[in-house]
């Protein structure tokens, strides 16, 4: 039998998975990219994990939160940093609140696609951001150190998750990157100008369609580096500052410009320029 709690965060759509009472590991592989809302896949997995605890996955969901540590089992206290930037500042509003079992606090709000720094001890010591793929233990849970409940001060089926207030996003708010431009490149042999003009064409791209110019040009660059007309990193340097200034994300850029690369270099030269 589903716990009344799980049922309940399921029903308001949060997408929940079963992990170790002993680690924050899932009780199966992909166990957290599995999470769901469906009530018959939950009672499945209560069937099969029946002393798991869960956790809710912020994203698909579309709530994200913090995650306040305790001195009970922690090294700081994210609950009195946390109540000292509430005091600086003003008050948070209604929220879904728990207590864990090791005497820290999870408050949540509602997601609107707020870019947020999702790493420890952010933007105080104590302090843990909790959003998109990224997850967090909830009631009824029992904490895996002192073997206590957590347990919902304010539950999300009561209290509506808020908008975050202005000034605490703009803490959590990642840090500005520095403009990335393609390096120099010296244009005096025939491949460095196709390089300069792959650039070129990857920063003259429009948007929807600059991941297919990158990865058209990385091919052509990496057919160039098979005959050992350029170095790999020279060109990986190049399209990546080419791909950022054109305003692709740092993993997009990379993943599809090895891709291109690798598939250039595997064809060949190529023959049609």
């Amino acid at each position: 039998m589903i716990h009344p709690d799980i049922e309940r965060a399921a029903l308001i759509g949060w997408h929940v998975y079963p992990c170790s009472n002993k680690s924050k590991h899932g009780c199966f592989k992909g166990a957290s990219h599995a999470a769901t809302c469906d009530l018959n896949v939950i009672a499945k997995w209560t069937r099969e994990y029946p002393k798991s605890n869960w956790r809710v996955v912020c994203g698909p969901s579309g709530i994200w939160g913090l995650d306040l540590d305790s001195l009970q089992t922690h090294n700081h206290d994210g609950v009195a940093n946390f109540a000292a930037l509430v005091k600086t500042h003003s008050p948070i509003p209604p929220r879904p609140q728990f207590r864990s079992g090791g005497g820290g606090l999870g408050i949540f709000f509602k997601s609107h696609g707020e870019k947020i720094v999702g790493k420890t001890n952010y933007p105080a010591p104590g302090i843990d951001p909790r959003r998109g793929n990224l997850s967090q233990t909830i009631p009824p849970s029992i904490h895996i150190d002192t073997g206590k409940p957590y347990l919902w001060l304010h539950a999300p089926w009561d209290v509506t998750p808020p908008a975050a207030p202005h000034w605490l996003l703009k803490l959590l708010e990642p840090p500005p990157e520095p403009e990335h431009k393609p390096p120099p490149i010296d244009t005096t042999d025939a491949a460095r100008r196709q390089l300069y003009r792959a650039c070129l064409a990857v920063v003259e791209s429009t948007n929807g369609a600059r991941n297919d110019t990158l990865n058209r040009r990385a091919f052509q660059v990496g057919c160039m580096m098979s005959e050992g007309l350029l170095g790999e990193q020279e060109a990986i340097e190049a399209l990546y500052g080419a791909a950022r200034h054109a305003g692709l994300e740092h993993h997009e850029a990379r993943a599809t410009i090895i891709s291109g690369l690798s598939s250039g270099m595997r064809r060949g030269p190529n023959k049609n320029g």
